[in-house]
């Protein structure tokens, strides 16, 4: 008796832990957009691709890899306008990135009228001769 009923909560345990990794699974992955971004010198400036808004919550950026130690950028939000341009949506709010730097980006995408999202990196001790590169993910919506 005790063993049907060891396996009937065995059964129903699983059932639960698939209904949720099923229903969770595409949510996360809808949800966020990879980016690589080069720069060639200190100082310059790259946007990601741009990606719907749909909320006014915080935008997430994760900077997940680099190849050149000692480089790090500073990233802003700026909407997408009707002429496809970015337009500085940030309020002055700029974030510090490195390998392994996330930040909730404060951003007033939504409440200025606009759609879309982007990110305005601006990279620092980059070697002129090598140049460098970072990659990681981040989420116009969390």
């Amino acid at each position: 008796m005790v063993h049907k009923h060891f396996i009937k909560n065995a059964v129903i345990f699983t059932a639960m832990l698939l209904i949720v990794g099923v229903n969770s699974a595409p949510i996360m992955s809808k949800a966020g957009n990879d980016f690589g971004v080069a720069f060639s010198v200190d100082g310059e400036t790259k946007f990601t691709g741009s990606q719907n808004k749909y909320t006014s919550s915080s935008v997430q950026m994760s900077c997940t890899d680099k190849d050149i130690d000692g480089s790090y950028y500073y990233g802003k939000v700026y909407a997408i306008d009707g002429n496809s341009d970015p337009v500085d949506v940030s309020h002055g709010y700029e974030y510090y990135y490195d390998v392994n730097e996330t930040h909730n980006m404060l951003n007033w995408v939504n409440e200025e009228g606009y759609t879309h999202a982007t990110i305005r990196c601006e990279a620092y001790s980059v070697d002129d001769y090598h140049g460098a590169w970072f990659g990681g993910y981040w989420y116009p919506d969390i």
